[in-house]
């Protein structure tokens, strides 16, 4: 399969609602995710406005004073295209092409504008018209024409579509009929078109009458016009465009118009739709020369999850064959670890209107330089995809946290991680954790770590958040050496391991966090990492802090079902730091 070359890159939208100024970009198949209210489906009515032709009344602008833009970059313009596009359209296209790219803009200046007097322009590159600087052209009629061929106008699913979604739909999927019998079934009518036509040799009798009748009753009243009836000749295309659906129950037969049904219903069958339609376009249009927009708004919405998963799947199968899906969601369910990266998180304030935070797969080049550490990051990052639907991300190091903290915080405070908009994620390695909070610090998310006590002595200070030669460590290495000469305990550049020792690495820091003379400088180190946002259980591991004698599942169900008990916070071995945990978590969600 080609790659998804021919797309819409990035859009920007300025003054459109709750849009101020903001580019967004996009890919092949892109999710708008963030809150009710955020401005996701003002992004795609943008696009939506930028691919058609209507105008905007004064609901759409922020601002009635100032005019709505909206920009996209379309890339993928190679010369296979501007081949199969024709030689003629290819000409208006190719003065404003650079590496394949065409850069377009609409303006509406004065809301409720005439559609024919929005501006529509295009960008010319330097050194292209004669001109040696960049400037914008008004578009002509021809450019127009070239440019729909290859970016026709989208496909919008939302609510306020009412039966256009259905009509479009249909027409897609009906597309290879036009092909097919479009010229047969244009034949049969243009028999007709004489018949109709004014000034034909054939025109009907009747046709003749009227036109001659009117106008002998029109002479006295206004002498200098005639008038002349015009049936417009209908095609295929035209049928096709106007094609609806009938609903029917299959109890009683009672026929119903689609747009009488409910809105589950009806967005049970646009879903329906749309499955069918990534069905029949499967590897049917892998050397597509046009790219259609499909704009949804919540494709989930009515839907049980396993119907979520079958849309999300024909929707990512669409993006493979000749459609760029863009879509705004509240689900999870609706993005994969394979698109987190791509994702774009929406968000609103007062100050900045609607913007979007910076996505993934940026954020990661910006903080790391090398592919491998980039594609480790990614892989370790999008795993978790509540990350996308979260104000503050918590990570942990081990899977203990991530299978015990969530049941643990609400006991305690009697709050959810998703009450106070926090995505628990567990890292691929410890040895991430630094990169991770960069790279979501990049991404304008607030986040915390939460790590073992070896974090401090093993990867801290080469993470730059403690001191190499750094007094506290100092002195734990000094006990790690005491611990070792009285135990089998094997040291390795001063610190525990695992190989040739009798003593578990992870049981060696227990035991010398249990050391009297270790509180201090371990409460120390705790309260150093703590301040940038980095919580070391100071015990060891957070199994010393609960009393959990394994790591497993079985270890982990039995202590969530003891914490439904009405004693289990007197139980536990250290409440006070656990309770300073759950504060802390709950500080973290206040940075937002």
């Amino acid at each position: 399969m080609q790659p998804q070359a021919l797309r819409l890159s990035e859009i920007t939208i300025s003054n459109l609602r709750s849009i101020q100024k903001q580019t967004f970009p996009l890919s092949g198949f892109t999710a708008l995710i963030g809150y009710n209210n955020a401005g996701k489906t003002n992004i795609l009515m943008g696009i939506r406005w930028l691919l058609s032709r209507f105008s905007l009344d004064i609901s759409f602008f922020d601002d009635p004073n100032i005019p709505v833009e909206v920009e996209g970059v379309f890339e993928g313009i190679t010369e296979n295209v501007l081949n199969r596009l024709g030689e003629e359209k290819a000409a208006e296209v190719q003065p404003f092409l650079i590496n394949g790219m065409l850069r377009i803009k609409k303006v509406q200046r004065v809301p409720g504008e005439v559609p024919d007097n929005i501006e529509f322009w295009a960008f010319i590159p330097p050194n292209r018209k004669g001109s040696k600087k960049s400037c914008w052209e008004r578009c002509s009629e021809k450019f127009n024409c070239a440019f729909k061929r290859m970016f026709p106008e989208s496909i919008a699913i939302w609510d306020f579509e009412g039966n256009q979604a259905f009509t479009k739909l249909l027409h897609e999927i009906f597309k290879p009929l036009e092909r097919r019998f479009g010229g047969e079934f244009n034949e049969i009518l243009n028999r007709f078109s004489e018949m109709l036509s004014p000034g034909g040799e054939n025109q009907a009798a009747e046709i003749q009458s009227f036109d001659r009748e009117v106008n002998d009753k029109l002479r006295p009243l206004f002498p200098s016009v005639r008038v002349e009836l015009d049936i417009p000749i209908p095609t295929l295309e035209t049928f096709l465009k106007t094609a609806t659906l009938k609903v029917i129950d299959e109890d009683d037969g009672f026929e119903r118009d689609i747009n009488r049904m409910g809105a589950g219903s009806r967005r049970a069958i646009q879903m329906a739709l749309i499955r069918y339609l990534a069905e029949i376009k499967k590897h049917h249009n892998n050397h597509y020369l046009s790219r259609t927009l499909l704009l949804i708004d919540s494709p989930e919405l009515y839907l049980h999850p396993q119907a979520v998963e079958l849309v999300r799947v024909a929707l990512k199968n669409l993006s493979n064959e000749g459609y760029q899906v863009v879509f705004a969601t509240h689900s999870a369910q609706m993005v994969t670890s394979e698109d987190v990266s791509t994702s774009l998180l929406i968000r609103k304030n007062r100050e900045r209107g609607t913007y979007m935070r910076k996505r993934m797969e940026d954020a990661v080049h910006q903080v790391i330089q090398d592919a491998p550490s980039q594609l480790q990051m990614l892989f370790s990052l999008s795993n978790s995809n509540e990350l996308l639907f979260a104000d503050y991300v918590l990570l942990t190091e081990g899977k203990t946290e991530w299978r015990v903290l969530p049941a643990l915080f609400e006991r305690i405070t009697g709050q959810s991680f998703a009450l106070i908009k926090c995505a628990l994620v567990r890292q691929g390695g410890v040895s991430n954790t630094r990169k991770s909070m960069q790279v979501l610090s990049a991404m304008d998310m607030p986040v915390r770590s939460i790590v073992d006590l070896d974090y401090a002595f093993t990867t801290a200070t080469r993470d730059g958040f403690l001191e190499a030669n750094d007094p506290d460590i100092k002195m734990c290495r000094n006990l790690f050496r005491e611990l070792a000469f009285h135990n089998h305990l094997r040291l390795v550049n001063g610190l525990p391991v695992n190989k040739h020792s009798n003593i578990p690495a992870s049981k060696a820091y227990a035991m010398m966090a249990a050391m009297p003379e270790a509180d201090k400088p371990i409460r120390s180190i705790h309260a150093k990492l703590r301040s940038q946002g980095i919580w070391v259980w100071t015990r060891g591991a957070i199994e010393e802090h609960l009393g959990l004698e394994a790591k497993n599942e079985t270890a982990w169900s039995n202590f969530i079902e003891r914490s439904k008990s009405q004693n289990f916070v007197r139980n536990l071995p250290d409440y006070e730091s656990i309770t300073a945990l759950c504060q802390w978590i709950i500080d973290g969600s206040h940075e937002t």
